[in-house]
């Protein structure tokens, strides 16, 4: 069980005559400046300096990044298709996902691994469908594939993988999540951003609510899990589920990580009575998916009530104040299949004292075992921070660390626990206070 925070993704040949052809016709690099029109569709292309060129002629437009052949990976390729704006009602959009798919046949065949539905920030509906992987002629295939309706139109994009994955994958990734945000099916669409609208906010501070449970681990355990989320509301309209870090507003946080936020408005009420529901709009992954819940709400003294579970308020730290305590951060996860093995477990301590300094220390391990045909390999590691000290500042939801050499790092910082320091979140771990019992 783990232990405190836990850390919060026959052939039918006509699929390869497809990849063929994209090859083909990327081959022959070009330049092109970032904002393109494909038949009406408004997209920002990726920086022709990060590898991408483009090629393509009548419905399609593609673009083409290769990887270089390394030691831990193949020579690979990756292939962003977007389709010209097609005459379509908004309700056949996973009709058209179906057959946009279709174009490489084998992937049809395989099972939908992420599904991320919703609408985009200019009200279109959009779903986006993650498949992997078929192999074809030592070749590992793998599939995003994205849909856009308007109530008139829709768009379809897909990003192929040919034998790319881990960082380089990753990176592809970013590049065409970038490119969904800023698809446009309307020239007058604005640009992906978290605006709150007219009727928008109502709401300010910083509330924690205890979240608990289980759930299973990389290793095919189970750990326990005792989390107190957070949600952050900006009265103009804009909520997040982190504390923003390194000093930023919740507006530079948002522009920064969108997936940790989202827009809000409350609803019912009226003269003589408060809200009764609560509408957010979180945005659900990179791509711009944005989903739409409406809960239940109450406010209970200083406190929130939102789908009956309540929501405490956290006060910031006045600026100067000082703690006395250790607190320490564990984790540890651990699991085992029919073949493996393994385990995780590390453990921070920070120390404040009420003259405003601090010390740091911590170790982390795992063990990890395979056996494959009778025979066992397995591997074990372990390490310990170095100590570091110097001074601290609390404020707000903000802590400073400066070390002796004048580095500073800062995080974030609350007490889910009103007039007691015996838990603080740092970062969004827990640290217990050590009692000396």
């Amino acid at each position: 069980m783990g232990n405190g925070q836990i850390d919060r993704v026959g052939r039918v040949r006509s699929g390869v005559g497809f990849i063929l052809v994209l090859v083909a016709l990327l081959f022959s690099p070009q330049s092109f400046a970032a904002p393109a029109d494909v038949g009406g569709l408004t997209v920002t292309l990726p920086d022709p300096a990060s590898g991408w060129r483009k090629a393509g002629k009548g419905n399609l437009f593609m673009l083409q990044k290769d990887f270089p052949e390394t030691e831990d990976g193949k020579r690979g390729s990756a292939l962003i298709q977007i389709t010209k704006p097609l005459p379509a009602a908004r309700n056949s959009l996973q009709a058209g996902m179906e057959t946009f798919v279709a174009t490489l046949p084998d992937m049809a065949k395989e099972d939908i691994l992420i599904k991320h539905y919703g609408v985009t920030v200019n009200g279109y509906d959009i779903r986006v469908e993650e498949r992997c992987c078929v192999h074809q002629k030592n070749v590992s295939i793998s599939q995003i594939v994205v849909g856009i309706a308007g109530d008139k139109r829709q768009a379809f994009l897909q990003l192929v993988l040919l034998n790319v994955n881990g960082d380089r994958s990753s990176s592809a990734e970013a590049d065409f999540a970038a490119l969904i945000r800023s698809v446009k099916l309307d020239p007058s669409d604005k640009d992906f951003d978290l605006v709150p609208m007219s009727g928008d906010g109502g709401l300010e501070g910083v509330f924690t609510h205890l979240d608990t449970g289980i759930r299973p681990n990389v290793f095919g355990g189970m750990d326990f899990y005792s989390d107190s989320t957070i949600s952050m509301f900006d009265p103009n309209g804009l909520f997040s589920t982190e504390l923003p870090k390194g000093g930023r507003s919740i507006t530079e946080h948002c522009k920064e990580t969108p997936t940790d936020c989202g827009l809000y408005k409350l609803a019912g009420g009226g003269f003589f009575s408060s809200a009764g529901a609560i509408e957010m709009r979180s945005v659900t992954s990179a791509y711009g998916t944005i989903e739409i819940e409406t809960k239940t709400f109450s406010k209970k003294g200083e406190d929130l009530v939102i789908a009956d579970a309540d929501y405490r308020v956290v006060p910031p730290f006045k600026e100067g104040t000082t703690l006395d305590g250790e607190w320490v951060s564990t984790f540890a996860s651990s699991g085992m299949t029919a073949t493996s093995s393994g385990s995780v477990a590390s453990s921070h301590t920070l120390t404040l004292h009420r003259n405003g300094t601090f010390e740091r220390t911590g170790w982390s391990g795992a063990s990890m075992t395979n056996e494959i045909g009778g025979s066992q390999s397995g591997v074990t590691t372990s390490g310990n921070r170095p100590k570091t000290s110097g001074r601290y500042q609390l404020s707000g939801y903000r802590l400073d660390l400066t070390d002796a050499s004048g580095k500073t790092e800062t995080m974030s910082i609350f007490e889910p626990d009103r007039g007691s320091d015996g838990l603080l979140v740092i970062d969004g771990s827990n640290y217990l206070k050590d009692d000396g019992k």
